[in-house]
């Protein structure tokens, strides 16, 4: 019988300092459900009736409504000793099913009595698990690296010649061929053999062509008692070209020169005279 209490006594002391290991370990760690909402914090450890090892958690929302309640194991899926974080494989809909955690004067004779179910060795080595975990996360947070993914959106800028334009203007000259009608006046000798004597573009009034010569002409009429020559002319123009070509003449022999202009209107006609008669020999 000494041999018997003395083992129990043991197993209640080495559990009693894992215990004391773990829930200075983890308590205060947030316990998170399945889609990373919070649902609690850890504020002790026990072991049930059962000899199973749970977890004393406080709601997150800290109302009196909402006691500590029993968080078993079995529904722990891992423990994160590097955030501070006890993840569970349940909702925060099923919290509520949980059962309230009732505080009891006598915690030790109650884990006497627990140790005395088949499941108490079992327990014993699940908290030795939890704890030989806890403390291989922190022994190893020195050591872990955490790999930090970014996204990053890089644009692929270039530039490539297609071609050149270039702008100019041009100037362009065309030959255009304008039928012009311009008048010649020409003075041929018929006697004694035909030649032309004078050729005079009536466009630029300049004389060109052969010398004047002296040469016999018929007479025409007797301008008192002298030898004339008399002709007609479309204008004043084509006249005073003729007796400009006769008057460069070196010896024109020409002993008096009359001029009879035909035009349509007095007014005219006294305009005429009265330059006749300052410019004529009276």
């Amino acid at each position: 019988m000494f041999d018997i209490s003395h083992k129990k006594a043991s197993r209640i002391a080495r559990i009693n300092a894992l215990l004391g290991s773990l829930r200075t370990k983890i308590k205060n760690f947030a316990v998170v459900d399945r889609l990373n909402q919070q649902v609690g914090d850890v504020r002790d450890l026990i072991i049930d009736a059962n000899g199973q090892l749970n977890f004393v958690v406080s709601p997150s929302d800290n109302q009196v409504s909402h006691p500590l309640f029993l968080l078993n194991s079995k529904l722990v899926e891992k423990i994160n000793s590097q955030i501070k974080q006890i993840f569970l494989n349940v909702d925060k809909s099923q919290i509520k099913y949980l059962p309230k955690y009732i505080k009891r004067e006598t915690q030790v004779s109650e884990m006497e009595h627990n140790l005395n179910t088949q499941e108490a060795n079992t327990q014993e080595s699940t908290m030795a698990e939890v704890a030989n975990s806890t403390d291989s996360h922190i022994d190893s947070v020195s050591e872990d690296i955490i790999r930090l993914l970014e996204e990053r959106l890089i644009i692929d800028r270039s530039k490539r010649k297609v071609g050149e334009v270039i702008v100019r203007k041009e100037i362009e000259t065309h030959i255009v061929q304008v039928p012009i009608r311009r008048e010649k006046l020409i003075v041929e000798q018929v006697s004694p053999e035909h030649k032309q004597l004078a050729e005079i573009d009536l466009g630029q009034e300049e004389i060109s062509g052969g010398d004047l010569t002296e040469a016999p002409t018929p007479a025409l009429s007797n301008f008192d008692g002298g030898l004339t020559v008399s002709g007609e002319f479309s204008s004043p123009k084509i006249a005073s070209l003729l007796l400009n070509a006769i008057a460069l003449e070196k010896n024109h022999r020409c002993k008096a020169v009359r001029v009879t202009i035909l035009v349509e209107d007095e007014e005219r006609h006294k305009t005429y005279q009265e330059w006749f008669d300052r410019t004529s020999k009276a």
